[in-house]
């Protein structure tokens, strides 16, 4: 046997759908994304490339993509590289056990400073050969919020793992109890935070597209943020260009304080999170002190939406105490940020402290799968 790897095409399409047929005959939830007729607009912030693993130059037995993007190390600026979605036939046969290999190896010699972000479980293969490669992990914060208990002990199957479980909040749920008891830690949870200073007065906008005025808050405040891509107008626009993304401006005296994107999605049968009505908020940025009111103006809006649960993965520490104060709990994680060792290097050779790293599911696939 002999494997290739190279950047897919068009006529590559028909071998790609042949290896997405067999992982969802595996019951593999994760496909190769199919090459498009269309050119990829480009910048100089993102670039995205999808690559696949060719056996004998006649069938294809695995794929990854490589999302390179402009980030803030310190006082400098690098291109590095996101690992995502690789995915390859030995997931469902052991005799294709060592494309995983070969697909993290094309990647680190086209992207030496490369992260895998996101991953599910440290359980999973991916996490598992990177532990064996000696990469580093670090588990970025969740936090949740309930509105609807009803719903959230009804379709939270995370919790629902065995017999017992889902007996317990099922009996909270019908009964009453836990629908009085998320009431009533809300309620607890909202006074110990109440904050008696006279309300800011912010003014916010739902925007299409973000202008310059985002990339001139981006300037004044990535001092207070060591590791973190670059996030100005070009970065915001590039991602979140479909409209399902709920893109919010706040103004204080008309100048933009900050910014946050979210989303409002009615699951199907989620593996986590059931039938809810889901709110997250996937992405945001501040000037130094309104981050509590940007998380709490973003949160109004996805709760007048109906939303029964709201959601985000926040590393940096002024975002964290700012889902803290809008009585946010932190939760298990499995959302997981893994540097290469050259990546590592980097960045313990000139960050001290990594409660200063600003990774969201931005910086991943996350948006995708919420």
């Amino acid at each position: 046997m002999s494997y290739i790897l190279k950047e897919s095409e068009l006529k590559d399409k028909n071998l790609i759908s042949d290896l997405n047929q067999e992982l969802k005959k595996n019951e593999i939830l994760f496909q190769i994304p199919l090459p498009k007729n269309e050119k990829i607009k480009k910048n100089n912030f993102i670039d995205i490339k999808n690559y696949v693993l060719f056996e004998n130059e006649s069938s294809i037995k695995g794929g990854y993509s490589l999302k390179n993007q402009l980030f803030k190390i310190n006082n400098s600026f690098l291109k590095i590289g996101f690992y995502c979605n690789p995915v390859s036939a030995g997931l469902f046969n052991k005799k294709y056990n060592i494309c995983g290999l070969l697909l993290l190896n094309d990647a680190q010699k086209r992207s030496p400073d490369i992260f895998c972000l996101g991953m599910g479980s440290y359980q999973n293969s991916l996490p598992k050969l990177l532990k064996g490669l000696g990469w580093p992990f670090k588990t970025i914060p969740f936090y949740f919020k309930i509105y609807k208990p009803f719903n959230f002990l009804k379709n939270i199957m995370y919790l629902k793992n065995n017999k017992i479980n889902y007996f317990i909040l099922s009996f909270l749920n019908y009964s009453g109890i836990g629908w009085f008891f998320i009431k009533l830690l809300n309620f607890f949870m909202y006074l110990f935070y109440f904050n008696f200073k006279n309300k800011i007065d912010i003014q916010v906008n739902q925007v299409n597209e973000f202008d310059g005025s985002v990339k001139s808050l981006w300037e004044k405040i990535n001092q207070f943020y060591y590791f973190s891509a670059v996030r100005n107008e070009i970065y915001l626009n590039s991602l979140y260009s479909n409209n399902k993304f709920i893109k919010l401006i706040f103004l204080q005296d008309n100048k933009v304080i900050g910014w946050s994107i979210s989303l409002c999605t009615e699951l199907n049968n989620h593996k986590q999170f059931g039938s809810m009505k889901l709110g997250s908020i996937v992405d945001c940025l501040s000037l130094k002190n309104y981050e509590s009111i940007v998380i709490e103006k973003t949160s109004e809006i996805l709760k007048k939406k109906n939303v029964d649960l709201i959601v985000s993965n926040q590393s940096h520490i002024f975002w964290r105490k700012a889902f803290t104060k809008n009585s946010f709990i932190r939760g298990p994680s499995n959302f997981i940020f893994s540097p290469s060792n050259d990546l590592s290097k980097k960045l313990n050779k000139n960050i001290n402290n990594n409660d200063f790293f600003h990774i969201t599911r931005a910086d991943g696939d996350g948006p995708i799968n919420l």
